[in-house]
């Protein structure tokens, strides 16, 4: 699915992929979900102007609701826009949600309330199956709900009401051996089952100066006895240091033959 380099560039800033990360779909829902949407506010709309109408003209004019028709009906088709502009707000939400595939991700973009919004990620290497489900109206209509499963006890991924979901499958397992592919030949690096790296050592600043101090000692040790005079051997260097950073230029043994 091809996608403009204005709606490429948008999706860039606001999804957590890479600059250079390629986006191969973007899927949105199918018309029917928002058919649906307006379909339950129109019919809401027309029982109750029906009720209205219903109300004020079953009984002969002299009754008390037929001498206020004008205002029931009136109060009524109030009540009918401020339900048809509340159908609006679903279908917003609806419109703003869409489903992303790129070369190393599949995304899925919410939006459950007008100031809220809500992007899930997974990682291509973590999908394990991928199954389409489809009803009588989405094989009619052309639309089906996409289950992408994951190893483990990680939840799994629901995309709902998308169209040809077959090809949307298709598309999200065919990324998916790519990305495996560039993995094993090594054009693509991942940290997935590395061993997080070694912490750093502690070192205690006064042991630290009492090291330097010792090897300072032995390089003064040294001097000496290049010059021929009998010095008293240092002590030990501090024994929070390992013997292969202590014992380096340390000193002979004055026991041992010159």
């Amino acid at each position: 699915m091809q996608i403009s380099d204005q709606d490429n560039q948008r999706l860039h800033r606001k999804l957590p992929i890479d600059d250079d990360e390629k986006i191969l779909g973007v899927y949105r829902h199918h018309w029917f979900a928002y058919a649906s949407n307006w379909a339950v506010g129109i019919i809401i709309v027309i029982i109750i102007m029906a009720l209205a109408i219903a109300l004020t003209s079953i009984v002969g004019g002299d009754n008390g609701m037929a001498q206020h028709r004008g205002m029931i009906i009136g109060i009524a088709a109030s009540f009918s826009v401020l339900i048809l502009l509340g159908t609006c707000v679903p279908v917003y939400l609806r419109s703003q949600e869409q489903v992303v595939l790129t070369e190393e991700a599949l995304l899925q973009m919410l939006q459950p309330s007008l100031f809220a919004s809500k992007i899930d990620q997974l990682n291509l290497q973590h999908l394990t199956d991928v199954s389409v489900r489809q009803g009588f109206m989405g094989t009619m209509l052309g639309y089906g709900h996409i289950t992408v499963e994951t190893p483990g006890e990680q939840d799994n991924y629901e995309f709902y009401m998308l169209p040809d979901p077959h090809q949307v499958a298709k598309a999200i397992v065919s990324a998916h051996e790519n990305y495996n592919a560039a993995l094993q030949a090594g054009r693509v690096h991942t940290t997935i089952g590395e061993p997080a790296p070694a912490a750093a050592p502690q070192i205690d600043p006064e042991q630290y100066q009492q090291f330097l101090e010792y090897q300072r000692m032995v390089a003064q040790q040294k001097q000496e006895q290049a010059a021929g005079q009998n010095v008293t051997a240092p002590e030990q260097p501090p024994a929070a240091y390992p013997p292969s950073a202590s014992t380096d230029g340390a000193p002979q043994d004055s026991s041992q033959p010159q």
